[in-house]
């Protein structure tokens, strides 16, 4: 697991702050000043760096012949986490879909899911979906119980089949440091006779 700075307060609303985290589990906290991490580490410093972490790995049970190849500081392969709300290969048709929001999946409470928020800071989209109808569609993620807009993308383009990406986003205010977060996917069009078939739909967060 990363080391992970999960607060940062400042008291007296001035340059103190208070940095906590966890390590693996374990807590730890900082008081500091902006002063103390403005400057560039020196070549020595960069090296005392490095060597600590070579520590902190070698504590695992890592000998420094096992050491090529991995990271040194910072997290083990990717942080990005990929969160599917339906498919590949599904084929959900929203018969008369509506011009309201309705929730894409046909199961209890939208077949809702839950994705993890913690440490990320953005957000990507996909889904595949072959548009059937003439109106402008719309689809959007929205968190369970308040309906607080992840993402909402109002014109969707032609209609056919289509593979739509937001690429990344800065996760909005309302879901940085969330934790764990319950999921819905919804749809709609300008035409309520429309009968979009949705295909996939996928979550990143990084």
């Amino acid at each position: 697991m990363a080391d992970l700075c999960t607060t940062s307060t400042s008291p007296g609303n001035c340059s103190h702050r208070v940095l906590s985290g966890a390590d693996n589990g374990a807590a730890w906290t900082l008081h500091l000043h902006e002063g103390e991490v403005l400057d560039p580490l020196t070549a020595d410093e960069d090296r005392a760096l490095r060597i600590l972490a070579l520590r902190k790995l070698r504590q695992t049970g890592l000998t420094l012949a096992q050491m090529a190849g991995r990271v040194i500081r910072g997290e083990e392969a990717t942080n990005v986490k990929m969160y599917q709300f339906f498919g590949p290969g599904a084929a959900i048709t929203k018969t008369n879909i509506g011009t309201s929001y309705v929730n894409i999946p046909v199961g209890a409470n939208g077949e809702r899911i839950v994705a993890d928020f913690t440490g990320c800071t953005e957000y990507r989209v996909r889904i595949h979906a072959n548009l059937v109808g003439t109106g402008q569609w719309g689809a959007r993620v929205i968190r369970d119980g308040d309906s607080v807009v992840l993402h909402e993308s109002a014109n969707l383009g032609a209609s056919g089949e289509r593979e739509l990406d937001t690429d990344w986003l800065a996760l909005p205010v309302g879901f940085q440091g969330q934790g764990l977060t319950a999921l819905r996917a919804q749809a709609k069009s300008t035409t309520g006779a429309d009968d979009p078939v949705f295909r996939s739909m996928t979550l990143g967060l990084r």
